[in-house]
């Protein structure tokens, strides 16, 4: 069965790759054909061959990003700085080809210059800040280069919710109000929200900060989706927001759940937060479920 699985699948992959040879010979402007022609000669060890069908398939389609990192697989490794130079230059835009660029260099300093010449290009792109913002020295540059990728991409919550993390308290507490401006249907950072007030001793305003943002959620049309708010309290528990955490259970456990359904659907769900070592969720939920039923008390650890 395992042979008869294994022949079929090279079966498909011969036969996809017969069809993009067709194709470059039909139509050499196919960029995919180029590649498929190139790892043919690769496969059957010319790779001299490979390298002059890829490099030919650059010249008929600069503006293809993968004909680029195919070329810059396939060419020996003193050649692939160049190679890479050229493509960038055929395609400025390309996040790809300037990660890759980056990619090739060795030491921070040098990758770095390789990604900030590809903001001057993007400045929008999220990928090229992240990678440039991985190769910070130190968490005064990172900050330093997160404030400047908030500006530049506002509608992208991690960017926002990585810069309130190397904040101080009040900083934090501004700049989280800020992206919550710009992202109103953004659940993470009420959350991050709650989080910041809990680090910092604030436990008694965690609940109404999860209660708060339910109803702005929904008020901007956000649907509140159960199993996605369970999620998140699992992640509070485990990042060490426990108070979180059960911010989070006690406001959204009951969403859409039927009244007779309560007892059977809140058990199955802190039996399976127990199997995923959520204890703290768990016990949250068995909570909420004994408030709830108070006459006797029908769940607990």
């Amino acid at each position: 069965m395992r042979l008869n699985m294994r022949s079929t699948v090279t079966s498909l992959l011969n036969t996809t790759k017969s069809s993009l040879l067709l194709k470059f010979r039909t139509n050499p402007k196919h960029p995919a054909g180029w590649i498929a022609a190139a790892r043919s000669e690769e496969d059957a060890g010319k790779i001299v061959k490979a390298r002059e069908l890829i490099r030919k398939g650059c010249e008929e389609r600069p503006t293809n990003e993968d004909v680029w990192i195919e070329a810059c697989r396939l060419v020996n490794p003193d050649e692939a700085k160049g190679v890479i130079a050229r493509g960038v230059k055929a395609i400025p835009d390309s996040v790809q080809l300037w990660i890759q660029a980056a990619r090739l260099e060795h030491g921070a300093a040098n990758k770095s210059w390789f990604l900030r010449m590809g903001l001057e290009k993007i400045p929008d792109s999220v990928r090229l800040w992240k990678a440039l913002v991985e190769l910070a020295a130190n968490e005064d540059d990172a900050k330093l280069l997160l404030q400047r990728a908030v500006e530049c991409c506002p509608l992208h919550v991690e960017l926002w919710l990585a810069l309130a993390r190397l904040e101080k308290y009040d900083a934090a507490r501004k700049l989280l109000n800020k992206a919550r401006e710009k992202l109103p249907k953004e659940r993470a950072i009420w959350i991050a929200v709650a989080k910041l007030e809990e680090a910092f001793g604030n436990t008694f305003t965690v609940g109404k900060i999860i209660e708060r943002g339910i109803g702005a959620l929904q008020r901007e049309g956000v649907e509140i989706d159960r199993e996605a708010w369970l999620k998140e309290a699992e992640a509070a528990e485990w990042a060490g927001s426990v108070w979180t955490c059960n911010a989070i259970i006690s406001n959204t456990i009951g969403i859409g759940v039927e009244e007779e359904d309560r007892k059977a659907t809140w058990l199955a769900d802190a039996e399976d937060c127990k199997k995923r070592g959520s204890v703290e969720t768990a016990r949250a939920i068995y909570g909420w479920a004994n408030a709830v039923f108070k006459s006797k008390k029908v769940l607990q650890v």
